[in-house]
C-alpha cells in the first residue's frame, strides 16, 4: 500500500511553523532580499529550505562563513528531524517530506 499523497500546501505551512517557533524568521521564497531563510513547495520534490547570509562574505570571512553555515544548517535539520520529517540536502539545500515518504 503507498502512502497517501502529500498536501503540499499543508505541510509547507507545518514547515513553516515549525522553525517560527523555534525561533527562525522565514521568509517566502520570493522575498526581496539576498538572504534569509526561505521556505517553499516544489512539486515532485517537498518542501524546500534553504538559508543564506543576507550578503556574501568576504574572503577574510569565509571559513567562519562555512562554520556558521554549517551550524545553521544543524539547527534546521534538527528542529525539523524532530517534528516528525525525512530531511535530505540537495544541492545545497534542505528537501522535506513527512517521515513516511523518501
Amino acid at each position: 500500500m503507498s502512502p497517501p499523497p502529500i498536501d503540499a500546501a499543508a505541510l509547507e505551512s507545518r514547515v513553516r511553523r515549525r522553525l517560527a517557533e523555534a525561533g527562525f524568521a522565514v521568509e517566502r521564497h520570493d522575498a526581496d532580499g539576498d538572504g534569509g531563510l526561505r521556505v517553499w513547495h516544489e512539486p515532485g520534490r517537498g518542501v524546500v529550505v534553504s538559508w543564506e547570509p543576507d550578503a556574501a562574505p568576504g574572503e577574510e570571512h569565509a571559513a567562519r562563513y562555512r562554520l556558521i553555515r554549517g551550524a545553521v544548517r544543524l539547527a534546521l535539520r534538527t528542529i525539523l528531524a524532530e517534528a516528525g520529517y525525512h530531511v535530505r540536502e540537495d544541492g545545497g539545500r534542505m528537501i522535506v517530506t513527512p517521515r513516511d515518504q523518501p
